[in-house]
């Protein structure tokens, strides 16, 4: 796949194979012309032009995606592919403008600080819809911050454990993490990752107190986990593909509710009794707090047609990620809900970044 920057923008194609439905930009300009058509004889006569029609149609000029994260890495993909897909459904270009750090702060902050306009959107992930707020003393934005635009989809985690821990299955799993407790290792991405805050409700749902060795990024982690350093740790799924033949680790249960296609033979957490369990890496789009109504309305229409084309479907399944569709309504009700759970988890194991 080509990753584009904020200098090799997202080309705009209106037509040919994976174009949008006709119900996208084409449609609603046509609306415009027509409208506008109907309003020349009134004013010919001196008639004073309405406000809607004083502005050009959505969108005008080119539209920047503020993304979290470095070039090339799934996340970074995602939103490239997502943008290719706008910027064929809405006729504009969309420019992907990386800005990672600080969990996602450094991208939320910039997108709490632009116009609302509908000219600049950005990716939101765990950090900056549920965690950060319980993580960080303080943050330069709020959950009000922003308009919650629409949902992009879910990472699966999958639960794995190295090959000279002494099971084959989650029960014999579980059985081992209550005998040893503390002296059980866990690794993680880093300290309030989405695979930490997961692993800490595991921990918490079954009363374990395993220890935390946080590492910088997965790729250091599943490293260490494969030869031996740590013991088990929660993975997400393109990553676990990669060791399904690879003797030394083995795979007991997976985040989602049902079986995935791509490791049929690995459980879900509910097939093991583990009920509600369905923890993941997720992904959405917001928008700046006052960005008009129907433009995240629209946005969210369009990204909904890009996530259900089988293409583009098959594209993020092999990076992991699993679409899920929500209403604008529907999404903020959800992050309100899965925030409030994250810092019950965060307060009672303590966590914390400063």
């Amino acid at each position: 796949m080509m990753i584009r920057s904020i200098h090799t923008p997202v080309v705009d194609r209106t037509d040919g194979p994976g174009a949008a439905p006709a119900d996208g930009f084409a449609a609603g300009r046509r609306r415009w012309l027509a409208g506008a058509a109907g309003l020349a004889g009134s004013l010919a006569g001196g008639a004073a032009l309405p406000a809607w029609a004083q502005s050009p149609p959505y969108p005008s000029k080119p539209i920047r995606w503020l993304v979290p994260y470095n070039p090339g890495g799934a996340g970074d993909i995602v939103a490239r592919l997502i943008g290719d897909g706008l910027a064929k459904a809405l006729g504009q270009r969309v420019l992907v403008d990386n800005r990672p750090g600080g969990g996602g702060t450094v991208a939320a902050q910039a997108l709490a600080s632009a116009p609302a306009d509908g000219y600049t959107l950005a990716t939101a992930d765990n950090g900056t819809l549920f965690n950060n707020w319980h993580l960080f003393d303080k943050l330069p934005y709020q959950p009000s911050s922003f308009e919650y635009v629409a949902m992009m989809g879910r990472f699966p985690l999958v639960l794995a454990v190295h090959q000279s821990v002494p099971v084959r299955n989650f029960a014999q799993w579980q059985q081992w993490a209550k005998q040893n407790g503390s002296r059980i290792s866990f690794a993680t991405p880093g300290v309030g990752s989405p695979h930490h805050i997961a692993m800490a409700t595991l921990d918490d749902m079954l009363g374990l107190q395993m220890q935390h060795i946080p590492y910088k990024g997965d790729s250091a982690a599943v490293v260490d986990l494969a030869s031996g350093q740590v013991q088990t740790m929660l993975m997400g799924v393109a990553t676990a593909r990669q060791y399904m033949k690879d003797d030394r680790l083995r795979f007991l249960a997976v985040t989602w509710p049902s079986r995935l296609s791509s490791m049929p033979e690995v459980p879900t957490f509910g097939e093991v009794g583990i009920k509600d369990f369905e923890v993941a890496a997720e992904q959405g789009i917001l928008m700046p707090a006052g960005t008009p109504a129907e433009i995240v309305r629209r946005v969210n229409r369009e990204v909904a047609l890009i996530l259900n084309l089988p293409e583009v479907r098959d594209k993020l399944e092999t990076l992991g990620m699993y679409p899920v569709l929500k209403s604008p309504e529907e999404f903020k009700a959800y992050v309100t809900k899965q925030a409030a759970a994250a810092g019950e988890i965060i307060r009672r194991k303590g966590i914390t970044i400063n």
